[in-house]
């Protein structure tokens, strides 16, 4: 049976009708979003090295993601990533994370360089300044997802304690469902991809996000980012005073942060 599949092309989300604003729904329309973000990406001095859209409900619902082929290392590329909607319920979201190079999985960061926010009130001012600023500081961001990726291959764990995980995942974090639970456990008879960090924290990691590939596009963000957060946790990952003071942030944009 052939998975789904909500990949889509960009013209499809150009064409996707806009709802009227109103005083209490401002909305931003997805080409504004992929212009600010293609424009600031290239203004940044980056390359990109693919695209990506998804979309549900239509169109109504849309997912982005950017590729940068300058920011990488060996394992990862930075990657920039937006969700918006038309239909009320979904935020405008935007992160920085990174795509794993062996598999493609993605890796969003949900303590940096990442916002959420209604399209109400003042989104439409506030969006294109922050997404801007965002992508200048993306590099820092990803030297943060470097330090934390490799602090993870560190961590050893065992079936006991990877059982633990996985129950917290999704029984208190709430991140995985049983569909994601039954990859999981297939990647670790017969993995799909080397990771290179065997029976180690970011392993688990990685076939968590392996596992969210096909998530629905009004989960895949949130997803991403609550599952970074919680392997960092996990992990108990400090980020050197020095890297701290190179990732400052202004504090207008702290206040709307994740």
């Amino acid at each position: 049976m052939e998975k789904k599949t909500y990949k889509t092309d960009k013209e499809i989300l150009i064409a996707t009708p806009i709802p009227l604003e109103t005083k209490s729904y401002k909305p931003i329309t997805h080409e504004e979003l992929m212009d600010l973000t293609l424009n600031s990406i290239y203004s940044s001095g980056f390359k990109i090295d693919k695209e990506s859209y998804f979309s549900s409900n239509n169109g109504n619902v849309a997912t982005a993601r950017y590729t940068i082929k300058d920011v990488s290392d060996s394992e990862m590329q930075l990657q920039i990533a937006f969700q918006n909607s038309y239909n009320k319920k979904v935020s405008l979201k935007f992160g920085i994370g990174a795509e794993v190079r062996v598999c493609s999985n993605g890796m969003i960061t949900g303590d940096f360089c990442n916002f959420k926010k209604k399209h109400s009130g003042d989104v439409q001012i506030f969006a294109p300044k922050t997404i801007t600023e965002y992508i200048k500081r993306s590099q820092e961001s990803f030297k943060r997802m470097q330090i934390q990726r490799d602090a993870m291959k560190e961590i050893e764990i065992s079936k006991r304690v990877r059982a633990e995980l996985i129950g917290k995942l999704i029984c208190d974090a709430e991140i995985i469902e049983s569909t994601q639970l039954n990859i999981i456990k297939d990647e670790y008879k017969h993995p799909t991809h080397d990771y290179k960090s065997k029976d180690s924290l970011y392993e688990l990691y990685q076939f968590t996000s392996f596992s969210m590939k096909n998530l629905h596009p009004t989960l895949w963000m949130k997803n991403h980012m609550d599952a970074h957060n919680f392997f960092v946790n996990e992990c108990g990952v400090v980020i050197p005073e020095t890297l701290k003071k190179d990732l400052f942030i202004p504090e207008q944009l702290k206040l709307f942060s994740m």
